[in-house]
């Protein structure tokens, strides 16, 4: 596979990759689709976490396996 440089946007800002405008600043990531089956709400939209409802804590709260909170 050839290397593609491309902009990601996250809104997760409790992550350490977070910066300003909502990038991701990772070298990489990793995403899964596991949460919204673990959920057992096929109406939720995946992207309503941390927005302001709730911040996560760890990658399994949300869908990125990069995440990695701030203060670590």
């Amino acid at each position: 596979m050839e290397n593609r440089c491309m902009t990601v946007k996250c809104k997760v800002d409790s992550c350490a990759y977070w910066d300003e405008g909502n990038i991701c600043g990772a070298d990489g990531i990793e995403v899964d689709n596991s949460l919204g089956m673990n959920l057992g709400d096929a109406s939720m939209e995946i992207g309503r976490l941390g927005e302001g409802e709730q911040e996560a804590h760890t990658s399994d709260e949300t869908c990125c396996k990069t995440y990695k909170p701030k203060n670590q």
